[in-house]
């Protein structure tokens, strides 16, 4: 039996660090150790609306659910299920948003035995059925924990459009030759970003 140590949301405002034993992991699942987990403000909506929250379920005063959804990791043990597929000593990350189909559940939102504010998990087998535990390669724990706020990034460039100077035509993505500014890119962010190559033609940096 694998112990954690986890911050656990109960309600409206209501988030407890505790130490508590996760279940045994069954052959449909993952048990893994969570290294980084970045902080994001969907987390701190989460906290404050509680149940209400759509992926937060309503029963989560009696059945706390683990917050956290962008973090990455190492796997230390694996059900049959996925064995062919993932390896003890592997490092993770995970696509938090699983698109099931009957229900808006979230690893970090919804369940009780995963999310990124936790020293270990077991991930459900709902994580690798929809395909969103993903190995990760990178150099550095926290660049594994910035994958999916940047595909949310990547996704929002991709929703971007303008219009084409004097017609109604919509023409999908950024401006080519547009510039970027960036607000509070500080810290480790900061520092990714004075690296970044872009093919735009100016980066505006505040600090």
């Amino acid at each position: 039996m694998q112990t954690t140590t986890a911050l656990r949301l109960y309600g409206k405002r209501d988030l407890r660090l505790e130490t508590f034993t996760l279940p045994a992991m069954q052959d449909d699942e993952i048990l893994a150790r969570v290294v980084t987990d970045s902080l994001c403000l969907s987390s701190w909506k989460e906290a404050n609306q509680g149940a209400d929250h759509k992926k937060v379920p309503d029963d989560v005063a009696t059945r706390p659910i683990i917050i956290g959804h962008e973090f990455c990791g190492e796997i230390l043990a694996v059900g049959k299920k996925w064995q062919h597929k993932f390896q003890p000593g592997q490092r993770y990350v995970i696509q938090a948003n699983l698109q099931l189909p009957d229900r808006p559940d979230c690893p970090g939102y919804s369940f009780p035995w995963i999310g990124g504010e936790a020293t270990h998990v077991v991930i459900p087998n709902e994580v690798m059925a929809q395909d969103c535990l993903l190995t990760w390669e990178g150099d550095t724990w926290f660049e594994g924990s910035l994958v999916e706020p940047l595909s949310c990034v990547i996704g929002a460039f991709n929703a971007n459009y303008h219009l084409q100077e004097g017609s109604y035509n919509h023409v999908m993505g950024i401006r080519p030759q547009g510039h970027t500014l960036i607000l509070g890119g500080t810290g480790r962010w900061g520092c990714w970003l004075s690296t970044m190559r872009c093919t735009a033609p100016s980066i505006l940096h505040y600090w």
